[in-house]
């Protein structure tokens, strides 16, 4: 390649690369749907088609598209500068965290010393962001946009009696004080609490819906609200929409976890959540906002709780893996992501290793392994990786031909070890039982009958596996032969509800049944009993797959 032509396509770049950012800013001015929606406007972006057409070398091209990306990041990644003026500061330090995947314990979180009572933050956001400003133990939040200068004097040592403000983001912060200040018990979540448990559903919701109408007019007459950008206005509007349909959704479960003794949840009347649609769940714009966030939380909980017809769930794996199945049916793209990572997040301790691989193999999944998914793979990981402590009865019982190191692996009739993985390519209806639950023998029967129902074709393809937690080998083949189930293939994994297999999928009640398809995944961790005359076709639809 001539040196002359060479040097002419890297004066092209440099030209393109000083001219793209003025691209960039005013197709974000103007609107525009791209940055080649601005190219006709400017002659000299002309280069950027020609350098793909010319015969530079592939580096240089790369080279170019590396450049483009990172002015684009630095366009978007704008400076927020925060100084704060304390009359009398008693603390020597304050901070301030950032809204940024909305799970807190992985906020952004920057931490300054004062000097003379002063202090500064300095930090880069790509998009308006709530931000909770911390001091002595006291907290308020904090509305930020980018390039925002904001100046905080706070009186008397204190952020709860005086603030005065200063700078570009005064006015959204002036009114989040006031607005706060006005409806404070509308958004504590204590006296939220409080006021379900004390009060009957027609006169919450009364109440509730003349709030809301209350803090609606609020911002329409609200005196500089013309000041607000367009993404304030619409972070006030959802937290004041979404602050009521959450509570109407919270409720009926914030009364039913009260006690344990509660058994069932009492369901909201159907007219109060009419406006309760798909399309209100479905709102990436809003994650922002606490309070859809929190609208998501219940909206999940409680059409999890109606498809299980309101009773209350036993076992917190299948109440999880239920859970995420509401969601990805019902909630799309960042909200989908966001609220998987948050529930397990969350819940990560309290369920089996299994369903804790499954949920965040499903994160993973949807996410195509990004920034949530690094996020919580930690501490997923680390459960998964939990090892439930060794059976000695199992391992005494394997003679030598397996030891019992992991919750999925069984103790044969012919004392052999097999896993769930050995039964690939057939479909598998797990029974879990043991010799002294009359429920689980109670069901034998209408097993037998169920499995009469399969032609000899069907059988090949689907294996009848009871599994016992009994605690000794003896007792298990005993019950085995008493109750004629010896023709089934069946397992043992001892002791009770100590069994490795019981901690492994928190099982806390028998009979409990469970559905595998032929590529060995558990399709359902909660199955139909063999009483349930639907049961064959859930098996049928599998082997036909």
């Amino acid at each position: 390649m001539p040196y002359t032509a060479l040097f002419k396509d890297l004066k092209n770049i440099v030209i393109a690369f000083l001219i793209v950012p003025k691209a960039i800013k005013f197709t974000k001015e103007n609107n525009c749907e791209s940055v080649s929606a601005r190219l006709p406007v400017c002659s000299q972006l002309s280069v950027i088609p020609l350098l793909f057409k010319s015969h530079i070398p592939e580096t240089m091209k790369k080279l170019f598209l590396v450049l483009l990306a990172t002015t684009t990041h630095f366009i978007n990644a704008q400076n927020v500068n925060i100084a704060c003026h304390f009359s009398m500061a008693s603390e020597d330090s304050c901070g301030i965290r950032l809204d940024k995947y909305y799970i807190r314990e992985y906020e952004p979180f920057f931490k300054t010393v004062l000097k003379n009572n002063e202090c500064t933050f300095k930090f880069t956001i790509d998009k308006p962001t709530m931000a909770e400003f911390s001091y002595n133990k006291q907290s308020v939040n904090i509305w930020l946009e980018p390039n925002d200068y904001l100046k905080l004097n706070i009186e008397y040592d204190s952020l709860y009696k005086a603030i005065s403000m200063e700078g570009t983001g005064i006015s959204a912060n002036e009114f989040l004080k006031s607005f706060y200040k006005t409806f404070k018990n509308d958004y504590d979540k204590d006296a939220i609490k409080q006021r379900m448990l004390n009060t009957g559903i027609d006169i919450f919701e009364n109440n509730l819906f003349k709030e809301r109408k209350k803090q609606t007019e609020f911002l329409k007459n609200y005196k500089n609200k013309e000041k607000f950008s367009s993404s304030f206005t619409a972070y006030i509007t959802n937290l004041v929409k979404y602050n009521y349909f959450y509570q109407l959704q919270a409720f009926p479960i914030v009364n039913a976890n009260e006690s344990k003794a509660i058994l069932a949840v009492t369901p909201v009347p159907a007219l109060l959540l009419e406006e309760v649609t798909p399309e209100l769940a479905n709102n990436d714009e809003a994650l922002n906002c606490d309070a859809y966030r929190q609208f998501l939380y219940y909206y999940i909980i409680y059409n999890t709780s109606r498809l299980n017809n309101f009773n209350k769930f036993t076992d917190n794996s299948i109440s999880m893996e239920k859970k995420m199945g509401v969601t990805n049916q019902t909630i799309l793209g960042k909200s989908n992501i966001y609220f998987i990572a948050s529930f397990l997040n969350e819940n990560v301790g309290s369920v089996s290793p299994f369903t804790t691989k499954h949920i965040f193999e499903l994160l993973s999944y949807n996410e195509k392994n990004g920034e949530y998914t690094k996020l919580v793979k930690a501490k997923c990981e680390q459960r998964i990786k939990t090892k439930v402590v060794e059976d000695k009865t199992v391992a005494s019982a394997s003679s030598g031909k397996g030891e019992a190191t992991s919750g999925v692996k069984i103790l044969g009739t012919d004392g052999k070890y097999f896993t769930f993985d050995d039964l690939k390519g057939k479909v598998v209806y797990v029974d879990f039982w043991a010799s002294w639950c009359g429920p689980c023998r109670g069901q034998f029967p209408f097993s037998k009958e169920l499995h009469k129902k399969f032609t000899s074709k069907q059988l090949k393809n689907v294996v009848f596996l009871y599994i016992s937690i009994d605690k000794t080998e003896d007792m298990w083949k005993k019950a085995i032969e008493q109750n004629g189930i010896g023709d089934f293939k069946n397992g043992l994994v001892p002791g009770d509800w100590s069994s490795e297999i019981a901690k492994y999928f928190q099982i806390s009640s028998i009979p409990r049944y469970m559905l595998i398809d032929k590529k060995g995944n558990f399709v359902d961790l909660n199955a139909k009993r063999p009483s349930e005359e639907t049961i064959y076709d859930d098996i049928v639809n599998l082997i036909e797959k």
